[in-house]
């Protein structure tokens, strides 16, 4: 019996962690040309309205588009050719609790600051494969070849 219950405790832990990692953080607004969301080992079919995930990774190809908003008000357009990884997003203001880390492998994207970066913008970094940017202002625009 003790055995079950440290089988439980265990499965337990490991669906919620689970489930901190797919937590949504936001939405498809838009959607043009190929552009696809790969979801740990599978693809979700990327289409105005579909939630994203922490850890999704958002991937355009030859001319494609995507606009994103997140839970805060933040805004993101996501250019042709482009790899874009949500690695960490969490909005807590009950909390005060905040977290805005992606990452931009290759590609363009225009961010646009939602209440995260007025709140505490020292929580909304975006690294690329040769720097990493503390945001500080409300937009920008990025691009990495």
């Amino acid at each position: 019996m003790e055995n079950i219950m440290k089988f439980m405790v265990i499965a337990i832990f490991l669906f919620c962690a689970d489930a901190w990692a797919y937590q949504h953080v936001g939405f498809l607004k838009s959607v043009s040309g190929n552009v696809q969301i790969k979801r740990g080992d599978s693809f979700v079919e990327a289409h105005p309205g579909v939630q994203l995930m922490n850890t999704d990774l958002l991937v355009t190809r030859g001319k494609g588009y995507a606009g994103v908003i997140f839970t805060d008000g933040t805004t993101l357009t996501i250019g042709p050719d482009t790899e874009f990884n949500i690695k960490n997003y969490t909005f807590e203001p009950d909390n005060e609790t905040y977290d805005f880390s992606m990452y931009l492998k290759k590609g363009s994207a225009v961010y646009n600051s939602g209440k995260i970066g007025k709140l505490s913008p020292e929580s909304v970094k975006l690294s690329t494969p040769r720097a990493t940017v503390g945001i500080r202002g409300t937009r920008f625009i990025l691009k990495v070849e």
